[in-house]
């Protein structure tokens, strides 16, 4: 129930054509029962009393009728579709953006894949379960009323007999739609196993060529695509389970009635019209019944994919709209990690553990260490993807878990290691850094970041289209891109985390260029793997296993001898 209140609240915009639909549901209702009632007169009074004019009326009558429901049906349906199709692309769009503004540890515990197919294959099933059982629950209920309405009113007694089977399927097409429920969710689940790998494979595509893995990849595939199938196919055993079972119950039934009711006619207890009548109903009554057992099951399916939507919209959204927090004030003075340990939820140890680091307006620091010491961390607690286990980093002595989170990544930039790049043109993924910007200053951010040297021998220039994450483009070039985003957004902090690790001697000193414009006049944190990169950084920090072990500038760090030292030499670089 309480699903069904939250689709209904989506509903309620809706709810004056919904009442139309169903006032027309009426009308097609009580049409489609028209047959028990003509069944009667057909008998009674003109086969029986020869009446030659109701003869002649009741064709007419008919093919009026089923006009008129004809017409009516069409209504209804392009109402109740319309209706539905409307209330799903509110849901997809509500949960797109809901999935938008949950935390970033979200994303880092739930594949892509996954939430691709909430967003997509979940919703389509609420969408074609829901239009469908919507049109099909209603008109059948009210013919299936209707229909009982005109069995009691000819012999009530016959009719109450008749019921007597509905307790029984009832409780049958109960238990099928609890287990239609449980595989509707495996099916679900299954689904999701089925778009991540498809995914990974094509993002993949380039190592899975490189190491001869397609036919390991097509196996994954072909396993998840079975037990899919093997699902399936045990939904169908189980929705079409309960037609046949409706259907036996539905005909011993009748059979009782042709007894029972033709010892009654022969006695001349009920005339011949009434009993074929009601025999008429009771056949009529079968499709409607059936069909609403069978709509009974696959509303469960509908309901575990609604539940695997709603409970992703129950989750608490990092980006709330209406986030009462305040604005960071624009920065002025010096960012401070004061005594910061983090662990993340399924590691046994702190990633970071007692940093104490501060960093003056335009200053850059660097941060370096082996793999694993905690670097990328630090810079993700900085831009709040997570918030301190312990102690607290502040922004001119605000703390960050304070204010407004838009309103603190608004005064930062980024540039990572693996860049991203949209499936557009080479314009939109630099304007993405700020939408409002001008043609002027998209331009100059390109040129300070040396795009301009690659664009102009395209034959679209800015206007190539540079593939799904960029995979057009080189490594140098995709950094560049990269770095002419973080110019355009011109923000006060820089947040650089290894972005020359992947490059090439050129591309590298391409890049180095743009990130030394990049960096002027801005409060920078490099993460650093090349440490020539970060040879005239105003402070280096050295971590190991979580912890700072040396921090000074590369001078006094090469002096200590320790692992500043260490690392300069495994490089070469002394």
């Amino acid at each position: 129930m309480r699903i069904y209140s939250r689709l209904f609240q989506y509903l309620r915009p809706h709810l004056s054509k919904i009442i139309f639909a169903i006032f027309l549901s009426l009308i097609v209702g009580a049409i489609s029962s028209s047959p028990v009632p003509l069944i009667q007169k057909t008998f009674d009074d003109i086969f029986i009393q020869k009446n030659e004019f109701m003869l002649s009326l009741i064709p007419f009558v008919v093919i009026g009728l089923y006009s008129i429901k004809g017409v009516l049906s069409y209504i209804q349906s392009c109402i109740i579709y319309r209706t539905v199709w409307s209330l799903i692309h509110e849901i997809r769009n509500i949960l797109f953006e809901h999935i938008q503004r949950l935390p970033y540890s979200f994303f880092e515990d739930n594949s892509t894949g996954n939430l691709m197919s909430r967003i997509t294959y979940d919703v389509n099933i609420m969408q074609s379960s829901i239009s469908n059982l919507a049109k099909e629950l209603i008109e059948n209920s009210i013919m299936l009323a209707c229909i009982l309405a005109w069995i009691f009113y000819y012999k009530w007694d016959w009719a109450l007999i008749s019921l007597l089977v509905f307790p029984v399927s009832g409780y049958a097409v109960s238990a099928i739609g609890k287990k239609m429920k449980i595989l509707g969710h495996r099916g679900q689940e299954q689904m999701g196993k089925i778009t991540s790998i498809l995914h990974e494979s094509f993002s993949g595509i380039k190592v899975v060529r490189a190491f001869n893995m397609d036919r390991v990849e097509v196996k994954k595939f072909e396993k998840e695509s079975l037990d899919y199938l093997n699902v399936m196919v045990k939904n169908v055993k189980y929705q079409e389970l309960s037609s046949p079972f409706m259907e036996t119950l539905g005909m011993i039934g009748v059979g009782v009635i042709l007894y029972y009711g033709g010892r009654q006619v022969f006695d001349n207890q009920i005339s011949p019209g009434t009993f074929w009548a009601f025999v008429g109903g009771m056949m009529l009554m079968y499709n409607p019944a059936r069909v609403l057992g069978k709509s009974y099951t696959r509303v469960q399916t509908a309901l575990s994919a609604a539940e695997r939507v709603f409970h992703i919209l129950d989750l608490k959204v990092e980006l709330d709209p209406n986030d009462p927090s305040p604005q960071l004030a624009p920065f002025s003075s010096q960012i401070a990690y004061q005594n910061v340990t983090f662990q993340y939820p399924t590691g046994n140890r702190p990633a970071v553990q007692d940093i104490c680091i501060s960093i003056r307006k335009g200053e850059v620091l660097a941060i370096v260490g082996m793999s694993g010491a905690g670097k990328t961390t630090l810079a993700d607690l900085l831009l709040r993807f997570h918030d301190v286990t312990e102690g607290g980093i502040y922004i001119d002595g605000t703390d960050v878990r304070s204010v407004n989170v838009r309103s603190l990544r608004d005064q930062m930039a980024l540039v990572t290691q693996e860049v991203f790049l949209f499936n557009d043109t080479v314009w939109s993924n630099i304007a993405y850094g700020r939408p409002s910007a001008t043609k002027e200053e998209i331009l100059a951010a390109a040129a300070q970041a040396h795009v301009g040297v690659f664009v102009e021998k395209m034959a679209l220039k800015y206007d190539t289209v540079i593939g799904d994450r960029g995979v057009k483009l080189s490594g140098g070039e995709r950094q560049r891109i990269a770095i002419a985003r973080a110019l355009l957004k011109n923000a006060p902090i820089l947040v650089l985390d290894e972005a020359t690790s992947s490059l090439d001697s050129e591309s590298e000193k391409m890049v180095q260029e743009a990130l030394n414009f990049l960096m002027e006049h801005r409060t920078s944190l490099v993460i650093a793997h090349r440490l020539s990169t970060i040879k005239h950084a105003d402070k280096i920090v050295v971590l190991d296993q979580g912890r700072i072990v040396e921090q000074g500038n590369h001078e006094s760090l090469i002096r200590k001898d320790g692992l500043y030292r260490k690392y300069c030499q495994m490089q070469h670089w002394l």
